[in-house]
């Protein structure tokens, strides 16, 4: 299964109108990383749905899980001496690698992540919702 997490509505447009429009943010994991809380994902009645809205509760509480996850990645990570970009997570850069050539392997999981936790942050901060999307495969 393929969770995804977006700040807009995407399943009601092509994918390439979605991906092109500038304000869309968006993230997927596969459900193996268990971002989505049991508790939300309890709430529907289903497996497979598009672009349902969460409520503000159900976004704080998927943005908390999100941060305990990436801190749970940071703890184990070792200095990155060539990065590649970096990110501002609770007031601390970190610079991250995820070429196959980076010292953690656990950098891509931790930018993609960070990508869903900016979602969160950003639909909070100007009230709008966020929608998940749960799908069997990547199509």
């Amino acid at each position: 299964m393929i969770q995804i997490i977006t700040n807009a509505k995407g399943f009601n447009q092509s994918f390439e109108d979605f991906t092109r429009d500038r304000k869309t943010r968006y993230t997927a994991f596969n459900d193996e990383i268990q971002v989505i809380p049991k508790s939300i994902l309890n709430k529907f009645d289903r497996l497979i749905f598009d672009d349902e809205s969460l409520s503000k509760n159900e976004i704080f509480d998927l943005k908390q899980n999100i941060e305990n996850k990436i801190k749970e990645l940071l703890s184990t990570r070792i200095p990155e001496p060539d990065i590649r970009t970096k990110i501002e997570f609770l007031g601390q850069i970190i610079g991250l690698n995820y070429t196959p050539f980076g010292k953690n392997i656990q950098d891509l999981r931790i930018d993609k992540l960070f990508r869903a936790y900016k979602i969160c942050e950003e639909c909070l901060e100007e009230n709008k919702p966020v929608y998940l999307s749960i799908s069997e495969n990547e199509n």
